[in-house]
């Protein structure tokens, strides 16, 4: 997951609670936020497990390209691209190339109220070389921002910066005025926290696709299809992520043998926590582990036990998102 976030640990309830409280699980992020009122934050990841959040977010992509999954639909967003993620809306991300980096700003719930909801809307710049009059105007406003937050300057002003942000990207946005569609979305997004919340809470049992779609009392093939449809991984690759999140804390404790991890995070043997590794971390448990020793006395403990490498937000960030703009605008 990225920064300034805490997961919240995972606790058994009832099928009928989790209905009501979909959100006490570990699919769910909680995200802290101090007096600006905004995280904004610069990464290289690499993959970014299926979540959602109460705050709004959007993403600038500065090097590589990602494919991104929100809502029903996958799409690759390349270096310049935009992307807005409603809040509470499921999303997960996947560097497709290497060295793929990114800039986040996360708008704080308290920002909003009645009279002046969260944007709920669509917005995507895939390709900043295709990008409208609009688009490139919520470019300004992100760098105004971010300059603004690199050189410290008046709060005051920033947080008018905060709101003219919004505002560009409420007008830039096509606004979600389907009442059907949006309700037939909602309706699928519930089903996926619901399936995500028992991967979390079930992760080290012999799990089956069957077991998940009859406690949620849909057919299988129904939701097969919508738990990829919106997660944008299928079941199996999911509880995988997950089984591997759940045994990096525990290669933590070098008093615990590999083998004896693998079977307490589901995997019915050693070789599958390996290959796992392989996959998704790109090196073996053994190595992720002797990674973790090496930088544990060091302010590179996180970068091992994360999945990104949290880049400084300095006047390179700022360069790079000028870069994206012609001369006569960058000016």
């Amino acid at each position: 997951m990225f920064p300034f976030s805490v997961t919240q640990q995972p606790r058994v309830i009832s099928q009928q609670q989790t209905a009501t409280t979909i959100h006490e699980g570990s699919g769910y992020e909680l995200i802290s936020f101090d007096a600006e009122k905004l995280n904004v934050f610069a990464a290289e990841v690499y993959y970014c497990e299926p979540h959602w959040h109460s705050a709004p977010e959007l993403i600038c992509i500065l090097s590589g390209e990602f494919s991104v999954t929100l809502g029903h639909s996958t799409s690759v967003v390349v270096e310049g691209g935009m992307l807005y993620i409603n809040p509470d809306e499921i999303h997960s991300l996947e560097a497709r190339a290497p060295n793929s980096q990114l800039l986040t700003i996360q708008f704080a719930p308290n920002l909003f109220d009645e009279t002046h909801p969260a944007p709920l809307m669509e917005y995507a710049s895939l390709i900043h070389h295709q990008e409208r009059d609009a688009d490139k105007q919520l470019r300004k406003s992100v760098i105004a921002l971010v300059e603004h937050l690199v050189r410290s300057q008046s709060s005051f002003d920033r947080i008018s910066l905060v709101y003219q942000l919004l505002g560009t990207l409420a007008a830039t946005g096509n606004s979600q005025d389907d009442r059907q569609q949006v309700t037939i979305r909602k309706k699928d997004q519930h089903l996926v926290k619901y399936g995500i919340e028992f991967i979390n809470q079930h992760f080290d049992d012999e799990l089956t696709l069957t077991t998940i779609a009859d406690n949620a009392g849909v057919s299988y093939h129904h939701f097969s299809r919508t738990f990829k449809k919106i997660s944008g991984y299928n079941f199996k690759e999911y509880l995988t992520m997950i089984r591997i999140n759940k045994a990096k804390r525990l290669l933590k404790d070098t008093h615990i043998p590999i083998t004896d991890i693998s079977y307490t995070c589901g995997f019915s043997c050693h070789k599958q926590l390996i290959f796992a590794f392989n996959k998704y971390c790109r090196m073996t448990p053994t190595a992720f582990r002797k990674s973790y020793i090496t930088a544990i006395n060091s302010a590179d403990e996180l970068q091992v036990m994360t999945d990104s490498r949290f880049l400084p937000l300095g006047e390179e960030v700022i360069e790079r998102l000028r870069g994206f703009m012609s001369p006569c605008q960058a000016g």
